[in-house]
């Protein structure tokens, strides 16, 4: 595949086509020179139909530590989707992926997702699920659910990983 610099490096002589890259690939910026990483995500979101948006920092050691002890709450029926907040650096990324991984006793459920390729940019880029989730109903689907997030690329290159809580709870 071709790095930025091969794509940016190329037909410089062809102004229509210097445009066109322009526009495709934006504003390229590098938001955090001093760090190596391409990916970096910041914002893990619950957001719910209502309106009404969680918004939490994956890579906050004290946050994920609290919400073990303290779950975030979901009520039954609500409708919700997730989504990531992450900075593309350095090079393009290919191939962007997210997994879902939902778990409550012996069930599971893993949602894999394609987010597409990214260009870097110094703005914060974010990503919500197409289809919003209606929260299990019912005495048997309460209670807490265990979450694993993956966020990786095509190059099965994995940018982070974090474990969160969620309770399900009577509306």
């Amino acid at each position: 595949m071709s790095t930025l610099k091969d794509i940016q490096s190329k037909d410089t002589e062809d102004k229509s086509l210097q445009n066109y890259k322009k526009q495709l690939l934006g504003d390229v910026a590098t938001p955090f020179p001093d760090d190596p990483r391409k990916v970096i995500v910041k914002e893990f979101y619950i957001e719910f139909q209502d309106g009404k948006k969680v918004t939490l920092d994956p890579t906050d050691k004290k946050l994920l530590e609290k919400m073990k002890k303290e779950p975030l709450e979901i009520k039954e029926k609500a409708n919700y989707r997730f989504g990531v907040g992450f900075y593309i650096q350095h090079d393009i990324c290919h191939g962007l992926k997210f997994k879902l991984k939902m778990a409550k006793g012996i069930f599971s459920n893993t949602d894999d997702f394609t987010l597409g390729s990214y260009g870097p940019k110094k703005d914060i880029q974010s990503w919500f699920q197409k289809n919003w989730e209606e929260a299990p109903s019912g005495m048997m689907y309460r209670g807490g659910y265990t979450g694993t997030a993956t966020f990786y690329d095509l190059d099965k290159q994995q940018h982070l990983e974090w474990s969160f809580k969620l309770n399900i709870v009577k509306a």
